[in-house]
């Protein structure tokens, strides 16, 4: 497998984690996990939103990495493509398992940095 089927794995596992991130630090969706009323920490939800968009910019990376021959607006448009998926995906994960969002945000942190380290080694 080639570095390009790597980097568009870990540009989606990065994008599904910073979605999970950024849907944790809403109210909603946090009282969805751990019962009405309670509220993440005004630090946690900060860096809850951090570490969400540091994902995105992470998943960015990935995709332009991916078209770095190439023009970069090709790796926008993939970045797109990437962002859909994995957004509803994310909607999919808050709306029927939201007991499982934390831990699903997790593993797509686990394969993206997992994914992006081979990818930098097949490079």
């Amino acid at each position: 497998m080639s570095a390009v089927i790597f980097f568009t794995i870990a540009a989606l596992g990065a994008a599904a984690a910073g979605f999970g991130g950024l849907g944790l630090a809403m109210d909603r969706h946090w009282e969805a996990i751990h019962g009405r009323g309670s509220m993440p920490a005004p630090t946690l939800r900060r860096l809850l939103q951090l570490g969400g968009s540091a994902a995105l910019a992470i998943s960015l990376w990935c995709c332009l990495a991916v078209h770095e021959m190439h023009n970069a607006g090709q790796a926008i448009v993939l970045w797109c493509g990437v962002l859909s998926v994995a957004a509803w995906g994310s909607v999919a994960v808050m709306t029927y398992a939201a007991q499982h969002a934390r831990h699903t945000a997790a593993a797509a942190a686990v394969v993206a940095c997992a994914t992006a380290t081979l990818a930098l080694v097949l490079r």
